[in-house]
């Protein structure tokens, strides 16, 4: 298991080492690295860092380092870390002298001081750069004096000799019948979509994708599938694939179990092609069933698939992956589905756990209940997670300490003695897998805590702020960030959630968890890698430890240790402080290169989380918006004086969250290396003047932020929100046409008695006709105070560019500017007057949209249909008309997973002859939640017992659909959202 920590040390040190490289470049440009052979001094040194990032490049594709190794890799990250920071305390000294402003004595006595300070400086810095060369060089010569060659392949392939790999998945394939546990429904489910149908209808080849985060069981499952079924196929195999996988000797493999030929030594002398041509031709006229386990990447499936042939014989595949667009790329439309893990059930978990341990004992321990419990809590209903614990502890005396001692080796499972090897490889598979430049993103989860709800969009400007993102041709660092956040949902790594939205507006928010499993593996990798410092229950290190990332988890005292100077923070480049309040920051912070300070004190208890669609908090938010109900206050603490924040000079990313009484530094436009300023959690709305002079900051958030004007200077805005349109400057949208690159605006109107309501919306409107032709790609407007007709009709031309539009306002006329030319829209919430088919058909050939939530209050008099080919990439669907018939599926909306139906019953049964709305013909739809208003005495009611039957009737048909939920709406004058919202706060 060696080889899986130092990989991971050297991708972090890769990560290191590029954006020094980057800096020592930029400075090489600057004229004042002249002196006194600095610049000489520089190129040099830059020189050596390039030979030892290639070496360190070639070193992450080695096995088991030995401790010399390791101990030169550790010296190297930390001179490229004190690297960095000489060259940014360097630079920002020289580029931030201050200005003269007095008369002409003072002005020439200030010029003289500053080039004596700027010669010291030069000097100081030549002499930091020398000892740093000197340190780099000895490290070299070091490392060639003890004969170890970092890019030597050699020593890799040696001790992948002496210490063979053992593949994890072995177990899953040897395992008894009698200790499966849960794999009953699963495996029933696989083998009716295979091969329950009529083979009449289904002659053609069928692929299923199996998927999940490893250890979900995806083998296992496969397995068991496909002894059930093996014996109705002419030819089988069952053959893995892995990360980088050898197609000559898996398609020999492939030839071998299927009997094309039976000698190895024969098939050894063929090429790829003409073993894939022996294949094809032989299961030309065979009924085949394959099993293609562990599939990573496309480019492996293409060439394995083209061995294959669709023969009409009804042939199937399995394939199991844990990256979820390499499960959709397998299964086409026709003929392929994908089945996705789930969690093992409470009770299968806990039957899965005892049976490994105590076989066929009846009684299990009652003084080890309550452990029991714990640790099946941890494994959250992770097969592998429950075995692994599981096999350890059956060797181990049945002791509660015992038992504690291993729940607390999951945390640290890179302990040789723990038994949690195979737990260890199977997250690394998935770790060593990603690009080099993403695994710095992945190992900064480690900074928030168990269980943590992570917003994407603080975690992405997180990582902007950290240096882990490099620029892409044609994106945006924030683009570049979020493409790696959708990545870990892909490969399994996180597990997507729905969050309420922190700004006062209404549109539920991206976010994710760390499943405890991964994030164990995770810390353990920081720590040892020196990435991460995470205070919790531990006590603190060592004072002589460089500490480069702090995070501290609901811990008062030790936010009081670390700020009463007991650590050693001079080197300290984030600080992360969750769920601590009650205390104050220092006036004053010595912390000279800190680039991130987030604070997060409290949350909104209920009003933090939303179930996983998002909708039903949608509702209950805009309800009691509307009502003038906002979520409960919660009591502040007064955290950070204004003037401490000044002090930290370098900072690039600064954050409030949960509630926090702040008061922004009025000179807050001191911090010029600023990109995110994060006011969501802080009770802050008049921001101050000059904050316009932050000239690098991407990201402004908060709730009813008032601008100051000018604020059309900030030239590097991207994401601006939300604003108090009716309490900004009248013209507060001349200066937001200026913000070129702005990319996401929120815009609020509430609570307002101004008379210019409408300037204020015109100004809006106009520089929302210019964003739109640059950079914009998505706005929010929540306007509680009406009058928002004017967004309508007037936005021309078109914002073809967009990609996310959210109106909250009484119910309009449809927009005439949403036509097919807005090709990149992919999220719609609009609140429309009257929908009339010719709507519904220009937002069904919308070619990206993914999300739409509409709320109508009327429809047109013969209702509303979605045809055959309409929303071809929908996948969440809301259409709410409590008080009209709703509409009706014909077809369309093959991807569609998520739907909420709000209609009226009577209304549908006049408008369209019947309540079957046409549900049945949504194959892949996972979820589904009707609201249904009627007249009705109660669940007994004989006439609502009708209207479930006929709905459950379609449901039946739907073999995808997991989770159902029908209410009724029985009060008969109580309309619209607001009446469901009051149902469910009930």
């Amino acid at each position: 298991m060696g080889g899986v920590g130092e990989k991971i040390m050297v991708s972090a040190l890769t990560g290191v080492m590029s954006p020094v490289l980057g800096k020592l470049t930029s400075l090489i440009e600057k004229k004042y690295t002249e002196l006194k052979n600095v610049r000489k001094k520089l190129e040099q040194l830059r020189n050596e860092l390039r030979a030892i990032n290639l070496a360190l490049e070639k070193y992450a594709t080695m096995e088991s380092p030995d401790v010399q190794v390791k101990a030169w890799m550790a010296e190297m990250r930390e001179l490229a870390y004190d690297l960095e920071d000489s060259i940014d305390l360097f630079t920002h000294h020289v580029d931030h002298e201050p200005a003269d402003t007095t008369g002409v004595k003072s002005f020439f006595r200030k010029k003289i001081r500053k080039l004596k300070r700027l010669h010291y400086r030069h000097k100081f810095f030549a002499e930091e750069i020398k000892e740093l060369h000197v340190l780099v060089n000895q490290a070299c010569e070091r490392r060639k004096r003890y004969e170890f060659e970092v890019g030597n392949s050699s020593i890799s392939h040696e001790i992948s000799i002496s210490h063979p790999e053992i593949d994890p998945r072995l177990q899953a394939l040897y395992v008894e019948v009698e200790k499966l546990v849960g794999i009953e429904k699963p495996s029933q489910e696989v083998i009716s979509r295979l091969v329950g149908e009529n083979p009449e209808q289904r002659r053609s080849r069928r692929v299923v994708s199996i998927v999940g985060p490893g250890g979900s069981g995806k083998t296992t499952l496969a397995k068991q599938v496909y002894e059930k079924i093996k014996d109705q196929f002419s030819c089988v195999a069952f053959v893995s694939v892995s990360q980088k996988p050898n197609m000559s000797n898996l398609l020999r493999e492939l030839q071998y179990q299927i009997g094309v030929s039976r000698s190895m030594a024969t098939m050894r002398s063929c090429s790829d092609q003409l073993l894939i041509d022996q294949l094809r031709s032989y299961l030309e006229n065979q009924r085949y069933l394959v099993v293609i386990d562990d599939v990573w990447t496309q480019l492996a499936w293409d060439t394995i698939q083209c061995a294959l042939p669709r023969n009409g014989h009804t042939s199937r595949i399995i394939m199991t992956t844990r990256i979820n667009s390499v499960g959709q790329f397998c299964c086409t439309s026709d003929e392929g589905f994908v089945y996705e893990m789930k969690p093992l059930s409470r009770n299968d978990s806990e039957n899965l756990f005892v049976k490994r341990i105590f076989c066929c004992e009846d009684k299990f321990p009652v003084q080890l209940e309550g452990i029991k419990n714990e640790i099946l809590e941890k494994c959250d209903g992770l097969p592998l997670a429950i075995v692994t614990l599981a096999s350890l502890l059956a060797t181990k005396p049945r002791t509660k300490e015992e038992w504690e001692r291993a729940l607390n080796a999951i945390s640290c499972m890179n302990e040789k003695d723990s038994g949690l090897e195979v737990m260890d490889k199977i997250l690394s598979l998935s770790y060593n897998e990603l690009p080099h430049d993403m695994r710095n993103c992945l190992l900064h989860l480690s900074t928030f805590p168990e269980d943590h709800e992570i917003y994407k969009d603080i975690l992405v400007w997180r990582w902007v702020a950290e240096g882990f993102i490099t620029e892409k041709q044609g994106y945006t660092l924030q683009q570049v960030g979020e493409s790696y956040f959708y990545e870990f949902i892909n490969r399994n790594l996180i597990q997507p959630i729905t969050l309420v939205p922190r700004y006062g507006m209404c549109a539920v928010e991206e976010g994710c968890r760390v499943h405890d499993i991964i994030l164990n593996f995770l810390i353990s990798r920081s720590a040892e890698e020196n990435f991460v410092t995470v205070l919790d229950s531990q006590g603190l290190p060592s004072s002589d430890r460089r500490v480069r990332r702090l995070s501290v988890w609901s811990n008062p005292m030790h936010v009081v240790a670390v700020f009463r100077g007991t650590m050693n923070l001079s080197h300290l480049r984030s600080i992360n402080i969750c769920n601590v309040g009650g205390w104050t920051m220092p006036r004053v912070l010595d912390l000279p290169v800190l680039r991130v300070l987030d604070l997060d004190l409290e949350e909104y208890g209920d009003w933090s989380t939303v179930d996983r669609d998002g909708t039903l908090s949608l509702f209950l938010l805009r309800f009691s918006r509307k009502n003038g109900v906002m979520p409960p206050a919660q009591t502040g603490y007064r955290i950070v004086d204004p003037d401490c924040i000044l002090s930290l000079f370098h900072l690039r990313y600064l954050r409030f969250g949960g509630e926090s009484d702040v008061m922004l530094p009025a000179q807050i436009g001191s911090l010029q290396y600023l990109q995110t300023l994060d006011l969501s959690g802080a009770k802050v709305t008049q921001l101050p003047e000059s904050i316009v002079q932050l000239k690098r900051l991407m990201c402004l958030v908060g709730y009813q932020l008032i601008m100051p004007d000018g604020f059309g200077n900030m030239e590097s805005l991207q994401e601006l929100g939300n604003l108090d349109g009716c309490n900004c400057s009248v013209s507060f949208g001349e200066d937001l046409a200026l913000l070129s690159k702005l990319r996401v605006l929120r815009v609020t109107f509430m609570w307002s008695s101004t008379s210019d309501l409408r300037t204020r919306k015109e100004s809006l409107l106009s520089s929302l006709c210019k964003l739109g032709q640059n950079s914009l790609r998505c706005v929010h407007v929540y306007d509680n105070v009406g009058g928002g007709d004017c967004f309508v009709d007037s936005w021309c031309p078109s914002p073809c560019r967009l990609q996310k539009f959210i109106h909250i306002s009484k119910h309009l006329r449809f927009p005439k500017w949403i036509s097919s030319c807005l090709s990149d829209l992919t999220y719609l919430d609009i609140l429309v007057q009257k929908m009339e088919m010719e709507h519904l058909s220009i937002l069904g050939d919308l070619p990206a949209i993914r999300f739409l939530y509409l709320d109508v209050k009327q429809v047109t008099s013969d209702g509303l249909v979605i045809s055959h080919g309409a929303f071809p990439s929908l996948t969440c669907f809301q259409f709410y008309n409590i008080d009209g018939p709703g509409l009706v599926f014909e077809g369309g909306m093959r991807m569609l997973e998520w739907l909420r139906l709000g209609f009226d019953a009577d209304k549908a049964q006049a408008t369209y002859g019947t309540l079957e709305v046409g549900i049945g013909h949504l194959s892949s739809i996972k979820r589904i939640g009707l609201t249904v208003r009627m007249v009705s005495k109660g669940e007994n009611d004989p006439v609502e017992k009708a209207v479930k039957s006929v709905i459950n009737g379609q449901i039946k048909m739907l073999l995808n659909c997991t989770t159902v939920g029908i209410g009724f709406s029985r009060r008969s004058r109580l309309a619209g959202r607001e009446r469901h919202a009051e149902e469910a706060i009930g």
